[in-house]
């Protein structure tokens, strides 16, 4: 009943079914165009569908009752962080305990274009000696399915020649987003840097959803390592204000709507607050707006050209409190001499936090600088907001009892 009921789905989605030929007992499957997060949806139906035992890496944090049972169920396998050896290695372990074993991934690793696809596939289907299948979602011509066979050579060229060639009539259902396919240079792969943040597998809404899909395209601004042309971004030459981690959008839309002889740039991470904060730029019809989701430390390092920002505001970033997470703290020496390379002359650096030891770190930390002087620092109970509104972490802190502080940390020339 649940493979019937999962065929009426793809036909009422619209869906074309490619049934697959599959001749071998084990193979990696890929996953692509991954543009949307109707993807994964739309691919699950179709395994279930026709009754394709693939199995696939989930992080170890999605796996809680009862969503873990469900993921299982799917074929999705815990992928264990700690195990010594990499994901890759994991996967080949696999395929060599099992006698018949399928396993798919999505080589773009996430809905946004980047510079190429990840080699994990590959490296994983030539260190099993494995073929590939292709899997495909067709938007374009609403074709969803397993298409040909490819046996690796070892010439990797060669081998994404074969793939390239598939893939060219396939439409994700965001094109501008699909990754060009070809693998990131080993040499231009970048060690992976201490985060300040960690990626919440929040609920996302529907209405959330809608609005990145309909909304991106009005306010989104893809991440890139070239620096942005700001004036030709807004269509004019005004000051530029840039928060860094604006939660759901509410204060970054506020101050958008009360000062728009200012362009405003937000970076956030997180997608339900990205698509709250969209959903509220329209209902306010700002035009003043930008929003980046992506690393802001990444951003500002490589998309954002020096001296072109009148103020940053970073706003209750997190805290993290014990000792041995000091060091994903985004406030550090680093960072604060990114953001005043960033900024002109008689810019300012406009930081707010609710916890009182993050404080006393943010003090150290900005006394050591040479690039900035203190032009206020106010502590209140949230009835003094220094030249901001109230946010809704704020409110939070103070609910629990925290107390605030703020500071204007101004740029001489």
């Amino acid at each position: 009943m649940l493979r019937k009921f999962a065929q009426w789905l793809l036909r009422v989605g619209g869906w074309t079914p490619i049934i697959p030929q599959l001749d071998v007992p084990k193979a990696v499957f890929v996953a692509a165009p991954h543009t949307s997060n109707w993807d994964g949806f739309w691919a699950l139906t179709y395994k279930v569908a026709y009754d394709i035992d693939v199995q696939f890496f989930a992080k170890h944090s999605l796996f809680w009752f009862p969503l873990g049972n469900i993921l299982r169920a799917l074929g999705g396998i815990d992928l264990d962080r700690d195990r010594a050896g990499s994901a890759v290695q994991q996967a080949i372990d696999l395929f060599a305990a099992n006698d018949t074993f399928y396993f798919g991934l999505a080589p773009e690793g996430t809905r946004q274009r980047t510079r190429g696809w990840k080699s994990g596939f590959y490296r994983i289907a030539q260190g099993a000696g494995v073929p590939l299948f292709l899997g495909f979602l067709d938007f374009g011509h609403r074709r969803i399915g397993i298409g040909p066979r490819i046996d690796l050579t070892g010439d990797s060229k060669a081998d994404l020649d074969r793939i390239r060639e598939f893939y060219a009539g396939v439409e994700g259902r965001w094109p501008d987003k699909a990754s060009p396919i070809e693998f990131i240079p080993r040499t231009d792969t970048r060690k992976r840097a201490v985060r300040s943040f960690v990626r919440r597998a929040g609920r996302i809404t529907a209405s959330q959803q809608r609005a990145l899909e309909t909304l991106w395209a009005t306010y989104g601004v893809e991440f890139s390592d070239e620096p942005l042309d700001l004036p030709e971004l807004f269509g004019r030459a005004a000051p530029i204000v840039l928060e860094i981690g604006f939660g759901n959008g509410e204060t970054l839309v506020e101050q958008a709507a009360a000062s728009p002889d200012k362009d405003f740039i937000g970076i956030e991470v997180h997608e339900p607050g990205v698509g709250h904060c969209l959903l509220r730029a329209q209902a306010a019809g700002v035009s003043n707006l930008r929003v980046i989701m992506h690393d802001a430390i990444e951003v500002l390092g490589r998309q954002v050209p020096a001296g072109s920002l009148s103020r940053v505001n970073l706003y209750f970033p997190d805290p993290w409190p014990k000792k041995r997470h000091h060091k994903r703290r985004i406030v550090q020496d680093a960072f604060v001499a990114l953001v005043a390379d960033r900024l002109a002359d008689d810019g300012t650096f406009n930081v707010a936090t609710d916890w009182a030891e993050y404080a006393g770190h943010i003090d150290e930390v900005l006394e050591r600088s040479n690039d900035f002087l203190c032009g206020e620092r106010r502590e209140h109970d949230g009835e003094a907001p220094l030249d901001r509104p109230q946010t809704k972490f704020e409110r939070r802190g103070l609910r629990k009892g925290h107390r605030i502080v703020d500071w204007r940390f101004e740029k001489p020339q």
